[in-house]
């Protein structure tokens, strides 16, 4: 059976027990899905390493590292910048509901610091990396790219090494491979886990801001992505959605850019075909910067939060911000 299918099916079982079980329940299955979360995500950090440090030699003996990169850079920033503008858009034609602003001092964040981000990336010792918690994957990354620019200096003295992390990338490959055909099973939990969370939230004043954001996914998803795959040679764009409906399925049940990471690797080489040259970096750079539909959502959030403190209209100025920082936000996410 398909792997698509087989998270479709449990997606729909998951979904239909979520629905019927009992309030009670919630707790339990949120215990269960954080698990199962690991689970999902236990062979990405490892498999990103070596395939990346793999990939990016590759790359480099063919010549193609920089072209493969600045292109990969070159459509995260389009993609970025148009789902920006389809969410500021969205919210100046359909303006929604003021919401009322409500400021706790004892429950401010502190400030997320660009600096403090570098200095992970860059630590003083640079095994720390390889040791770093689970939720910060562009340190791995970074590494993984420095070593593979310099896996082919000298390649009769680094050849083992690569071979070594040729290796590896396999295995943890094959390990990732078990982990999404399991998958179909633990997204039952996870759904359930998904739609209790829904249906007993209560979105009072943001219903109308939700109602957008669906919109604007919907846009994107089956209009603009289409649209730009369409432009750049591909006849039929809507086999490739189709082929990508496993990572989205395992996206929308557990919003984990890097558990859907993992299932995107399998299905970049099944389905579409992408070599691990190309894959590795592309999928691994797009997990960590520029993404798009995070953007969107902030410039939504953005444009609700201004109208809401102001009586008066939101000036171009003001939009012009919006849509720049929202962009910006985009490539510091990571």
């Amino acid at each position: 059976m398909k792997i698509w299918i087989k998270l479709l099916l449990g997606s729909l079982i998951g979904l239909a027990l979520g629905l019927f079980l009992p309030v009670a329940a919630q707790g339990v299955l949120d215990a269960v899905a954080d698990v199962l979360l690991g689970i999902g995500r236990y062979a990405i950090f490892p498999l990103v390493f070596f395939s990346v440090g793999v990939g990016v030699s590759e790359l480099r003996q063919e010549k193609r590292l920089l072209r493969v990169y600045a292109s990969t850079f070159k459509y995260l920033a389009l993609a970025a910048a148009v789902l920006v503008l389809i969410g500021v858009v969205s919210v100046l034609i359909f303006p929604p509901e003021r919401v009322p602003i409500a400021v706790a001092a004892d429950k401010a964040l502190p400030p997320v610091s660009v600096l403090d981000g570098l200095k992970s990336i860059f630590p003083r010792n640079l095994f720390s990396v390889l040791v770093h918690g689970g939720e910060f994957l562009l340190p791995v990354v970074v590494l993984a790219f420095l070593l593979g620019v310099n896996l082919d200096f000298d390649r009769q003295l680094t050849r083992p090494i690569a071979q070594v992390f040729d290796s590896l990338s396999r295995i943890f490959y094959h390990l990732n491979s078990l982990v999404v055909e399991l998958l179909g099973i633990a997204i039952i939990a996870l759904a359930s886990a998904w739609i209790m969370r829904v249906a007993h939230a209560e979105p009072g004043t943001y219903r109308q801001i939700l109602i957008i954001l669906a919109v604007d996914v919907a846009v994107v998803a089956f209009g603009v992505f289409p649209g730009a795959l369409y432009l750049l040679g591909v006849k039929n764009p809507y086999r490739w959605l189709y082929a990508a409906m496993g990572p989205g399925l395992a996206g929308l049940f557990t919003g984990d850019q890097y558990l859907s990471l993992g299932v995107l690797s399998k299905h970049g080489k099944e389905s579409f075909g992408v070599p691990r040259s190309i894959g590795s970096s592309v999928y691994a750079v797009s997990a960590c910067l520029g993404r798009a539909g995070s953007a969107m959502v902030a410039a939504v959030s953005f444009m609700l939060v201004l109208r809401s403190y102001s009586q008066i209209e939101v000036s171009f100025l003001q939009v012009l911000w919006v849509v720049g920082f929202s962009f910006l936000v985009s490539f510091v996410l990571g």
